[in-house]
C-alpha cells in the first residue's frame, strides 16, 4: 500500500508577517493570450478581499497561480515572507495552508462525501477512519451551513448542485492549518439562506486570522462581507480599495460594465400567445388546476433550495405526461460541467452539436459553414467568435455559459428552458442575457426560467413558486419582487407536509428497480442455481457445487484485475493473455526452481505495471498500450512453451487441492478472493485509486500523484491477474498459453454485469464476483436445459446487453 500524503506543519513565527501572500509584477500568458498582466497583490492574515471583474479579466487565473495550478510566466509569489520554491504546486499549496473551492467544483462524483473530504485532507489515522471522516464532514458542514443535513455517506455524484457547492466549501474551510481560503464564485449555486451562513463563516475565519479572498460576480456580497475590493479589468488590476465605503455602481463603473450594464431589454415587450406547456397532477399542489404556460412570456421558477424547480424543467424538456408540451424544448444547464459542456470539443462544436445531429447521417459536414452560422449566435451573447477553434475548456467560466445560451438559441426551438443559466456570469453578460432573453421571448417563444437569485425574477413576466416539488403559488407580474417571492415559498414550505414532490409509491418503485438492476448479476446467479436445483437438486450438494464453482475461481480473478483497471476509466485487452503467461511460467520456470520461477513471474509482474508509465507519461491510452501488452505476453509464452505441456508443481496443486469437509473448496477461494478485493476496495489506497478514475485532475490538484497510483493500479490488476495464472496451472496441472485467452472479454463482461461503470471510477466487487460466477454456469445452465452449449456466448452477450439497456433506462430515472 502507498501511504498516505505526509503533511508538513507550517512554519511557526512569533510574530505573524505583514502579508501572508504576495504576488508581485505576475503575468501568465497562454501563447499568444496575456491572462494576466503585471499583477501586485498582498493579502495579509484577517483580509477578507474581494475580487471582482468581468468573465475573462483574469481572476480565476491569478489564483490558480496562487494555487499551484499554474506557474507564472514573470514575476514572483511568496509566502509568509518566502519565496516559493521551483517546482511549487498544488501539494507545496496546500502545505502552506491554502486551500481553493473553484468556479468548477472539485469534488470526485464516485465518491462519498467523507471520502472527498479524505482525499482532501488525509490526516486522521486509524482502523476507524471512514467514521472519523463522516464526522468530521458532519462538523464542517454544519459550523459553515448550520441547516446542512448532506448525508456524509452518500456518493457526491447524486446530489443536487448546491448541496455539491456546500460540501466543497465546508472542506476547504475545516482544513487543518488553513491560512488562505479562496473561493471562486462560491455562491452560484447558493440560495438566499446559504449565502448568508457562508458569509458569517468567512467573518468568523477573518477574525480567526485567516486570510479570504472571495471571488463572486454578486456584488451586494463583496460589499457585504469584504474589507477590500481588488477589481481587475483584461488581465491587469485596476483597482485596490476599501470596499466597505463602495456602493454597486461604483465597482459596476470600476470593471467598465457600465454600458453592458444598461442594456437590459424593458419587461413590457413580451405578448403572450398560444399555450406550449400545461403544468397539472403531482407537480401543483392540493390538486389545483393545471398551470397552462403561453409563447411570448418569460416565466420564472422560484421556491427554496431542493424545491423541484430543475426537476420541473427535466420533466418539460421530456414531454412527462404531468408537464405536457406542444412545441420543441432547448435547454441551457447552470450545472455545466456535467450537464452542459462537451470538454474533449472545440467552442464551435459545442455551440453547433445540435445543428450537427439533426443532420442525415452522411451528410457532408463543413466546419467554415457551421463557424458562419455561429457567428450571429456569438455576437448575439457577446462572445468573441475568434475563440470558436479554442478548446471549451480554454474559456472563463461566463464564456462557456454563453456558448450553452448560444447552443440553445441555434435550436430555434419553442421551449427554452433556463436551468439557472447566469451562474458564474459577470453582471454586465447578465445584463445583456436578460436582454437576450426578453427577446427571445418576444419572437413567440416560451422561457422557462429558473434562477437562484430572486432578484432575477424582476425580469419575468409571471414566477412559479415551488415548494416540495409541487407548484403553490403563480405570482403575477406586479408581484415577481424579492420580498413577494420569498414570502410566498417560505409559506409554501411551512404549508406542505409532503417530503417531496414525486408520488411515494412511485418512488419506491423506482428505488426498487434501480437497486435491482445494480445487483442484477446477483438477481442472475440466484436464478440460475435456482434453476439448476429445481431440474437436479444434486446442484446443492458439496459435489455438485464443487464442480460448477471449479472453473469459476480463475474467471473471477482475472474479472477482479479487470476490475481495478475499469476503477481507473481504463480497460485492459491483455489481462487474459497475462494469466496465460503466468500459467505458463508456472509449468516451467516455478516447476524447474520456485525461485526461479516466481523471480520470473515478478519480472512479469512488473511488466504488466510498467505499462501504466506509457498510459501516464507518454499519454498513450490504456486501450492501446494493453492491446500491444497482449501480443508481448503471448509471444513471450509461445517462446518459453510452443505447445500445451509442462507440470504444475506439486505444491502449488496442493495449495487448492486441500478440503474442508462439507464445505466446496472453489467457493473458500471465491471467498477469498472477494474478501481481498474488498478490502482493497474500501482501504485508503483503493479510496484514492477510485478518486482517480472519478477525477484525475482533482485528485492530481489535492495533491497526489497520478503517476504514482497508476502504477500501483496494475500492480494490483497484475497481481490478481498473475494469480489466476496460478490457480489454472493447480488446476489442470499444465500449461497453455491461450488457457486465458477467452478471460479478457469474460471479464469485461463481468465487471459490467456486476453494476460497474466503464467510466467514472464506480466499482463493486461483490457485483463482479457475482456477475462472473453468472457467466461460469451459464454453460451448465444451458446443459441442464438441454440446450446445446454451443450458444453460450450468445447467452453471454445478450445477458450483458440486456442489463446495460435495462440500467441505462431505470437507473438514470430512478436517481434523478
Amino acid at each position: 500500500m502507498v501511504s498516505d500524503p505526509q503533511r508538513a506543519p507550517l512554519p511557526q513565527h512569533a510574530k505573524p508577517p505583514a502579508a501572508l501572500v504576495t504576488l508581485d509584477a505576475v503575468t501568465v500568458r497562454y501563447g499568444a493570450t496575456t491572462a494576466v498582466d503585471d499583477v501586485t497583490l498582498a493579502v495579509a492574515a484577517g483580509d477578507i478581499v474581494g475580487l471582482v471583474g468581468a468573465n475573462g479579466a483574469g481572476k480565476s487565473t491569478l489564483m490558480r497561480v496562487l494555487s499551484g495550478m499554474t506557474a507564472p510566466g514573470d514575476g514572483s509569489l511568496k509566502i509568509a515572507g518566502l519565496a516559493v520554491p521551483v517546482g511549487y504546486g498544488p501539494r507545496q499549496a496546500h502545505l502552506s495552508g491554502i486551500r481553493t473551492v473553484w468556479q468548477e467544483l472539485s469534488l470526485c462524483a464516485n465518491l462519498t462525501v467523507a471520502e472527498n473530504f479524505y482525499v482532501e485532507q488525509p490526516d486522521i489515522a486509524g482502523p476507524v477512519w471512514r467514521r472519523s471522516y463522516a464526522e468530521r464532514a458532519r462538523a464542517a458542514l454544519k459550523a459553515t451551513f448550520p441547516d446542512a443535513r448532506t448525508d456524509p455517506d452518500r456518493l457526491v455524484g447524486r446530489l443536487p448542485i448546491a448541496e455539491r457547492q456546500m460540501v466543497e466549501i465546508a472542506r476547504a474551510a475545516s482544513a487543518p492549518g488553513l491560512r488562505l481560503l479562496i473561493l471562486d464564485e462560491p455562491t452560484s449555486s447558493l440560495d438566499a439562506t446559504a449565502s448568508r451562513q457562508l458569509r458569517d463563516r468567512v467573518r468568523a475565519l477573518a477574525a480567526s486570522g485567516v486570510a479570504v479572498i472571495f471571488i463572486t460576480h454578486k456584488l451586494t456580497e463583496i460589499i457585504d462581507v469584504a474589507n477590500r475590493a481588488v477589481v481587475m479589468r483584461n488581465g491587469r488590476k485596476v483597482a485596490d480599495t476599501d470596499a466597505r465605503s463602495l456602493t454597486e455602481t461604483e465597482l459596476i463603473a470600476m470593471m467598465g460594465a457600465a454600458e453592458g450594464a444598461a442594456a437590459a431589454t424593458p419587461r413590457d415587450a413580451a405578448g403572450e400567445g398560444r399555450t406550449l406547456v400545461r403544468l397539472g397532477g403531482s407537480w401543483i399542489a392540493g390538486g389545483g388546476a393545471p398551470v397552462a404556460l403561453a409563447a411570448g412570456s418569460v416565466v420564472g421558477v422560484a421556491g427554496l433550495e431542493g424545491s423541484g424547480q430543475a426537476q420541473l424543467l427535466r420533466s418539460v424538456l421530456d414531454g412527462a405526461t404531468d408537464a405536457r408540451r406542444d412545441g420543441s424544448a432547448a435547454f441551457v444547464s447552470g450545472d455545466r460541467a456535467r450537464d452542459g459542456i462537451f470538454a474533449l470539443f472545440d467552442v464551435l462544436t459545442n455551440i453547433s452539436i445540435g445543428r450537427i445531429t439533426r443532420r442525415a447521417a452522411l451528410s457532408r459536414l463543413s466546419y467554415s459553414a457551421e463557424a458562419a452560422a455561429a457567428r450571429p449566435l456569438c455576437d448575439r451573447v457577446r462572445l468573441d467568435p475568434d475563440r470558436l477553434g479554442s478548446p471549451i475548456t480554454d474559456l472563463s467560466g461566463g464564456n462557456q455559459q454563453k456558448a450553452l445560451v448560444a447552443r440553445a438559441l441555434a435550436a430555434d426551438a419553442d421551449i427554452l428552458l433556463l436551468d439557472d443559466p447566469t451562474r458564474g456570469v459577470d453582471i454586465a453578460t447578465k445584463q445583456h442575457l436578460y436582454g437576450v432573453i426578453r427577446e427571445t421571448a418576444r419572437s413567440g417563444k416560451l422561457v422557462l426560467w429558473h434562477s437562484t437569485e430572486d432578484r432575477e425574477f424582476a425580469e419575468c413576466d409571471r414566477v412559479l413558486v415551488m415548494s416540495a416539488g409541487r407548484v403553490h403559488s403563480d405570482l403575477g407580474p406586479t408581484e415577481t419582487g424579492e420580498e413577494a417571492i420569498l414570502a410566498a415559498a417560505f409559506h409554501a414550505r411551512a404549508t406542505d407536509a409532503a417530503p417531496s414532490g414525486q408520488r411515494p409509491g412511485v418512488a419506491m418503485a423506482k428505488t426498487v428497480a434501480a437497486n435491482a438492476l445494480r445487483n442484477a448479476a446477483i438477481v442472475a446467479l440466484v436464478a440460475i442455481l435456482a434453476v439448476m436445483m429445481l431440474r437436479n437438486p444434486m446442484v446443492a450438494s458439496e459435489f455438485g457445487l464443487r464442480l460448477l464453482l471449479g472453473p469459476a475461481v480463475a474467471l473471477i480473478l482475472v474479472a477482479y484485475a479487470q476490475m481495478f483497471v475499469v476503477g481507473g476509466s481504463q480497460i485492459d485487452l491483455g489481462v487474459g493473455a497475462f494469466a496465460g503467461l503466468v500459467n505458463v511460467l508456472a509449468v516451467t520456470a516455478l516447476y524447474a526452481s520456485p525461485l526461479l520461477g516466481l523471480a520470473a513471474i515478478g519480472v512479469a509482474l512488473a511488466g504488466y505495471a510498467a505499462m501504466a508509465l506509457g498510459i501516464v507519461v507518454a499519454r498513450i491510452p490504456a486501450i492501446v498500450v494493453t492491446l500491444g501488452a497482449s501480443f508481448i505476453w503471448y509471444g513471450t509464452g509461445y517462446m518459453i512453451l510452443p505447445a500445451p505441456g509442462g507440470t504444475a508443481p506439486d505444491w502449488l496443486r496442493a495449495l487448492t487441492a486441500w478440503h474442508i469437509p462439507g464445505v466446496p473448496t472453489p467457493l473458500i477461494l471465491i471467498l477469498l478472493a472477494t474478501a481481498v478485493a474488498v478490502a482493497i476496495h474500501r482501504s485508503r489506497t483503493g479510496t484514492v485509486l477510485r478518486g482517480m478514475g472519478g477525477n484525475e485532475a482533482v485528485m492530481a490538484r489535492s495533491g497526489w500523484s497520478v503517476t504514482r497510483y497508476t502504477v500501483l493500479r496494475y500492480l494490483i490488476a497484475g497481481s490478481f491477474a498473475a494469480t489466476a495464472g496460478l490457480s489454472i496451472a493447480a488446476a489442470s496441472g499444465a500449461g497453455d498459453i491461450n488457457a486465458g485467452g477467452t478471460y479478457t472479454l469474460l471479464s469485461v463482461a463481468a465487471v459490467v454485469l456486476g453494476g460497474c461503470q466503464l467510466l467514472g471510477g464506480a466499482i463493486r466487487p461483490l457485483g463482479v464476483a457475482a456477475g462472473a460466477v453468472t457467466l461460469a454456469l451459464i454453460g451448465a445452465l444451458l446443459g441442464s436445459l438441454g440446450v446445446s452449449t454451443d450458444y453460450n456466448a450468445a447467452v453471454q452477450g445478450l445477458l450483458m446487453i440486456a442489463v446495460l439497456g435495462l440500467g441505462s433506462v431505470v437507473i438514470a430515472r430512478g436517481d434523478g
